[in-house]
């Protein structure tokens, strides 16, 4: 009976497919060209050899620019569950992949391991266990790490600007706290709805509290080195779904159960989001994130006293000193994000980074999504943080001509 159910719900959507909106069939660049940009696809080696793809935007709309001229570059991370459509959800006024390009940026954006876009291994593919052995952790330390130096080698330039999103900012805190010599790379770091811990957190894990993470961690614990996703056409069919005008807001809401109540989406396009939304990642990601509510600390994977005197010679597993960050950086967040709690970024991002805090902007009513998918981001957030970089950038470029000056 439940085969006949899905089978009937799968022919209703094939017949339906010419319905769904052209961009869930499209890749980031694919959706770029369509809005009239030019878009490029690089892929990078990573040190323990997965290959990503990072996707940029190296000009403004409809312009043929000198991709080797020296402009600010933006590199934008996302978060859980997402891949670099998080930057490009909305039309092009409206998402920062496009609003940064016009702004004149040299715009790069990340596709984490696991993403659709970065399935690949020298070694292996996803369809094989070991592909799936990774955290944020592992996206720190050799994603982030291989793709910064790739930019930098490509454009010739010594520094680029980072915008990271939910887990994207997880992700530079502990680089940053790690290697001082990775973060001369980074010139500023712009946290959007930033997470360190997330021991305050609310929506669905708030609602069920410990007793939720528990089930969930012993399920996950017995799903090792998965992936976690679902299946892409039902996905297709969740978005077909989500795209009629009635279920809109109900669909809707199924987000805000999770992350908060979403009150800037675009209704219409809510269709296309859950085409591209949520993006796979691991099982073991999601553990890691369970583990960080239960010790409220910023600390690697916790394998068990055994597993972590293996993994790091020591029975705990190591905790970032987010002390060690003096990378310039600006917080954005809001009252009304449940899961980058302001009573965490006050525990443990403020308080410790108190010398390289460099901006703490508070956005009213955003939910954590709202950051990257509301359509007020546009004027209410973009706009700044563009013209911070544009600002640090023309000192520098005037620093480096007063330098030029002396030898001549």
């Amino acid at each position: 009976m439940r085969i006949n159910i899905f089978v009937t719900l799968l022919f209703l959507f094939r017949s339906e497919t010419l319905a769904i909106d052209e961009e869930c069939y499209m890749t980031v660049p694919e959706i770029g060209k369509r809005f009239g940009y030019d878009s490029e696809v690089h892929l990078v080696r990573t040190t323990d050899e997965y290959i990503l793809e990072l996707h940029r935007f190296p000009c403004k709309n409809n312009e043929k620019c000198d991709t080797k001229s020296k402009r600010p570059i933006v590199f934008l991370q996302h978060g859980l569950l997402a891949d670099g459509f998080s930057w490009i959800p909305n039309l092009a006024n409206q998402s920062a992949g496009f609003v940064f390009a016009d702004a004149g940026f040299d715009v790069w954006i990340a596709n984490s391991r696991g993403t659709p876009a970065s399935q690949k291994h020298i070694g292996y593919g996803p369809e094989n266990q070991k592909f799936w052995n990774f955290t944020w952790q592992q996206m720190s330390e050799y994603d982030l790490t291989s793709s910064v130096d790739y930019v930098l080698k490509e454009t010739k330039q010594k520094f680029l600007y980072y915008l990271g999103h939910s887990q994207g900012t997880m992700i530079m805190f502990s680089r940053l706290a790690e290697n001082p010599e990775f973060a001369k790379k980074i010139r500023h770091f712009h946290a959007l709805a930033p997470v360190a811990t997330v021991s305050h957190i609310g929506g669905l894990f708030g609602l069920f509290g410990k007793q939720f993470l528990t089930y969930a961690e012993i399920l996950l614990g017995r799903l090792p080195y998965s992936p976690l996703s679902i299946p892409r056409p039902i996905q297709k069919m969740i978005s077909y779904m989500c795209s009629k005008f009635l279920m809109q807001s109900i669909c809707t809401l199924d987000i805000g159960f999770i992350d908060g109540n979403e009150k800037q989406f675009n209704q219409s396009r809510v269709g296309v989001y859950l085409c591209h939304t949520p993006a796979a990642t691991s099982v073991k990601d999601l553990q890691h994130w369970i583990q960080l509510v239960e010790s409220q600390n910023v600390a690697k994977f916790d394998y068990g006293p055994v597993g972590n005197q293996l993994e790091y010679g020591q029975p705990t597993p190591p905790v970032y000193d987010l002390t060690q960050i003096k990378t310039p950086t600006y917080l954005y967040w809001s009252g009304d994000d449940i899961l980058a709690d302001t009573q965490d970024i006050r525990d443990s991002i403020l308080s410790k980074m108190n010398k390289a805090i460099a901006g703490s902007i508070e956005l009213p009513h955003y939910s954590h999504m709202d950051f990257v998918f509301g359509i007020n981001a546009a004027k209410d957030l973009y706009p700044g943080i563009i013209k911070t970089i544009q600002d640090d950038f023309d000192k520098y470029r005037i620093s480096q001509m007063h330098k030029l000056n002396k030898y001549f």
